[in-house]
C-alpha cells in the first residue's frame, strides 16, 4: 500500500504539554512530498477572500480520474481502519478513557461525505484544506477551538511550498486559563486561554493527537503574504459525541 505519514511516528515523539500530542518531521519520504505539492490541486485558488479555508474530500480524490495518481493513492491509505488502528497504537498509553478502540472489521469504515454511519460506524478522511493568501494584512482562518466531539483523532500534514516565504501559519497549542460553560465554539477569547506551544508550517512536517475536551489548538496567523496555506487533514469520526 505504500507509506503512511504515521509510519516514523515514535513514543518518543509525542509530548503531553499541554495534551497528548505528537510532531513528526520528515514524516514521508523527501520524493513523496514533493510530488504531493506539486501536484496538489487549487493551488492559491479557492475563495478570493483572504485566509479562508477550502476543502477537496477523501471521497472525491478516490473516486474522481483527474486527481494526480499520488494524491488518490494518498486518500486510498489515510482513510480505512488501517490507518486508524494505527493512530491508537501509536498513542498507547496516551489514548483518552472517553475514546473507543478502533473496530477490527474493515467493513465498519467508510468515507467521510460518501458513506453514512448507518452503515458505516466510522466515516474517515483525509482531505486537502487550502487557505487563501491574506496579502494585505495579518491573518488566521480559525483561533483556538476544539474540535467536535465525535472525532477520534487530528492529524495535520503540512505541504508548504518551496516558495511560500510567508512568517508564521503554524499550529498553535493552547491551555485553558478559564474553562467556558460551552466549549462548541467557532475560537475561544484570549481571556479563555493562552498559547503553550507552536508547531511551525513546514513542509513533511506532521501534527496529530487524540481528541481531547482540553485538546484546544488553533492556526498561527501569517503575515501578510500572496501565497497560500496547505495541509492534508486525516481524521475519523463515530457518530455521536464523545464530550
Amino acid at each position: 500500500m505504500g507509506p503512511t505519514i504515521f509510519d516514523r511516528l515514535r513514543p518518543s515523539d509525542i509530548r503531553t504539554d499541554p495534551f497528548p500530542h505528537a510532531v513528526v518531521n520528515a514524516a514521508l519520504p523527501p520524493d513523496l512530498c514533493a510530488r504531493l505539492i506539486e501536484t496538489r490541486p487549487g493551488r492559491n485558488q479557492g475563495s478570493f477572500r483572504p485566509a479562508t479555508r477550502s476543502v477537496v474530500p477523501a471521497w472525491m480524490m478516490c473516486e474522481l480520474d483527474f486527481f494526480d495518481p499520488a494524491w488518490r493513492a494518498f486518500a486510498e491509505r489515510h482513510t480505512g481502519g488501517g490507518t486508524t488502528q494505527q493512530v491508537r497504537t501509536r498513542f498507547n498509553g496516551h489514548w483518552p478513557d472517553h475514546l473507543p478502540d478502533p473496530p477490527d472489521d474493515p467493513e465498519a469504515y467508510g468515507l467521510h461525505g460518501r458513506d453514512d454511519h448507518d452503515s458505516h460506524p466510522v466515516l474517515c478522511d483525509a482531505r486537502l484544506e487550502t487557505i487563501s493568501p491574506n496579502p494585505a494584512s495579518p491573518a488566521s482562518h480559525r483561533g483556538p477551538h476544539l474540535d467536535s466531539g465525535n472525532r477520534l483523532f487530528s492529524a495535520l500534514y503540512y505541504l508548504r511550498s518551496p516558495d511560500d516565504d510567508s512568517d508564521g501559519g503554524g499550529l498553535t497549542l493552547f491551555r485553558f486559563r478559564n474553562r467556558p460553560e460551552r466549549l462548541d465554539v467557532f475560537a475561544f477569547s484570549d481571556q479563555d486561554v493562552s498559547a503553550a506551544v507552536t508547531i511551525p508550517y513546514a513542509a513533511n512536517t506532521l501534527v496529530v493527537f487524540p481528541n481531547r475536551p482540553d485538546a484546544i489548538h488553533g492556526a498561527e496567523p501569517r503575515g501578510p503574504t500572496p501565497h497560500d496555506r496547505a495541509y492534508i487533514f486525516v481524521t475519523a469520526e463515530v457518530r455521536d459525541d464523545l464530550f
